[in-house]
């Protein structure tokens, strides 16, 4: 399974944070975000991967490229966007990238003990296009994004998308390589017709989508 990693956002909740030093660079203990995103898939198994990148993009290359130089059989490509086109516009940008097997999507700014090991076997029917992983509402977030009937996934807004999830390339072909395109625009469809599986993760999950999470992160004792 191939896996790409989100990493193109300009981080702007952040405040001065990111005036030099891209999102996916800030570090939780001794580690950026990105490479405990990169470290937790290859422990999954998985050596092939896409990293799209646009503000501050060049660091992110530099620092990935230095960082696993001496790794033999990891595979890391980049996609640069001009500007960030949202999640399903970068996929589609580097929608050549990817095979006919579903492929592992990931963002780079959540902290969690999640196993992506489980993704990799997750195996798909025909008549499933994606498979997404939701967890509880954080305390920010009031109201969620989808809820869960079965296995399949619902309008309830009971919980929330963690970033997390596999998906078939057949959900991404047809739209315009470049423009600006959010996830949910392609998600809502598929799950009307019932064709989006997924599970609520009851681990740790935590969404660095401010200076302030990533503080209390870094003051923990116990982040691995």
């Amino acid at each position: 399974m191939k896996a790409m990693i989100l990493s193109a956002g300009m981080g702007s909740r952040m405040g001065y944070l990111t005036k030099n030093t891209p999102k996916p660079l800030l570090k939780i203990g001794n580690q950026t975000l990105l490479e405990i995103q990169l470290n937790k898939l290859m422990q999954a198994g998985i050596s092939q991967f896409l990293i799209n990148v646009s503000y501050l993009g060049d660091k992110i290359i530099e620092f990935v490229s230095n960082k696993y130089k001496n790794s033999s059989n990891l595979k890391i490509q980049f996609s640069k966007e001009d500007h960030p086109l949202e999640t399903a516009g970068g996929i589609v940008n580097a929608l050549e990238f990817f095979d006919d097997n579903p492929f592992l999507v990931t963002n780079a700014d959540i902290f969690t003990n999640f196993d992506y090991s489980l993704l990799v076997k997750q195996k798909l029917f025909d008549d499933v296009s994606a498979y997404l992983i939701l967890v509880p509402n954080p305390e920010f977030k009031t109201v969620g994004d989808y809820g869960l009937e079965g296995n399949k996934l619902s309008f309830t807004k009971d919980f929330t998308y963690s970033g997390i999830g596999i998906y078939k390339k057949e959900m991404f072909q047809g739209f315009k390589k470049g423009e600006k395109i959010k996830l949910k625009s392609i998600l809502d469809d598929y799950i009307l017709n019932k064709k989006i599986d997924g599970s609520l993760y009851h681990g740790y999950w935590s969404d660095i989508g401010t200076a302030e999470r990533l503080e209390f992160e870094n003051k923990k004792n116990d982040y691995k």
